[in-house]
């Protein structure tokens, strides 16, 4: 080896080690500047509710401004699709809702993949949903919901905020296990669903306790059973759909989310920040009133969980024969 390679070699060895020390400060040193949350709904369901409430501990905890932007539209793939290809620097990140857990069997045709394509940080909270109707259906109870839809097969519509949402699977879910024939309108977002359920345009609804409990409080919405396990605080009188179809349990939820390949040390401090933010007294109590409840799952909790649900999903979609309308 003459002088001159071995002098090339070892000033490329050099700048190797100096750009080492330079890349790990300013890994340590994010963020240097915003970090903008894509929300990929309308702003109104409870996904938009929980990325806005963290949004503000977060900007304190990390010294810079932590803002939130909605690009609704093709039940949440839009905004994922924007994400999955931004920058792994940290300053793009996803807020989703429970579709990021079953699009993928529902879609074969996705630009991205979203089981390799994004990082999973931190499951944020979980919400159950209120099976609401308009006070002007003839119907006063789950049971007479069931019979209403079995006597006039295809009359009745449920809005959702989109194929693979919560509100989607509990529909359809319900549907197959009730033998009834129910047609879904899906919307860009919970709250749009919410909005013409009010303006008596649709059958039914399963809506998130944050997008509904003040109309149900207000008399203007009809509860009729709420899609987790068991009863909810804010409304115990109400049955769980699971006291007449055993395992129903079908929330909404909301996961923080990096592009895949960003720097672990950048999503640690992002799951510290989320977490501090959900710890926050001020952020407990607003949740508590939505009726959702906080998880803060580490990025390693967060992705096992996710794993199992996507396959508990996919079965759903399988045996109940789901299809986007």
């Amino acid at each position: 080896m003459n002088a001159t390679l071995r002098g090339r070699r070892a000033l490329l060895a050099c700048a190797g080690l100096l750009a080492m020390p330079a890349l790990a400060r300013a890994q340590a040193a994010w963020p240097q500047r915003p970090v903008r949350i894509v929300l990929p709904y309308a702003p109104g369901g409870s996904t938009d509710a929980t990325a806005r409430l963290i949004a503000q501990p977060m900007t304190q905890t990390l010294g810079q401004a932590v803002v939130v932007e909605n690009r609704a539209g093709a039940t949440g793939t839009i905004g994922a699709a924007e994400v999955a290809r931004a920058a792994r620097d940290g300053y793009t990140v996803l807020v989703d809702a429970a579709a990021h857990g079953s699009n993928h069997a529902l879609y074969s045709n996705l630009p991205f993949d979203y089981t390799r394509d994004f990082l999973p940080v931190s499951q944020l909270t979980v919400s159950p949903q209120i099976l609401a109707v308009h006070p002007s259906l003839p119907v006063n109870s789950f049971a007479e919901l069931i019979a209403f839809a079995k006597a006039k097969p295809g009359a009745l519509t449920y809005g959702t905020p989109g194929n693979g949402s919560a509100g989607h699977m509990a529909g359809a879910a319900l549907a197959w296990k009730a033998g009834i024939e129910v047609t879904q309108v899906a919307y860009r977002g919970g709250g749009p669903a919410v909005q013409d359920l009010l303006a008596n345009n649709l059958g039914f609804t399963f809506a998130s306790v944050s997008a509904c409990l003040g109309l149900v409080k207000d008399g203007k919405l009809r509860p009729l059973a709420v899609s987790s396990a068991r009863r909810i605080a804010p409304l115990p009188e109400i049955p769980a759909v699971a006291e007449t179809f055993a395992d129903f349990d079908i929330n909404e939820w909301a996961g923080l989310y990096l592009p895949a390949g960003t720097p672990p040390e950048i999503a640690a401090k992002l799951g510290d920040a989320a977490r501090a933010g959900l710890a926050t007294p001020e952020v407990k109590q607003r949740l508590e009133q939505l009726g959702a409840i906080a998880v803060g799952s580490n990025s390693d909790d967060f992705a096992g969980w996710l794993t199992q649900h996507r396959a508990r999903m996919a079965e759903l979609v399988r045996v109940a024969n789901i299809r986007p309308d």
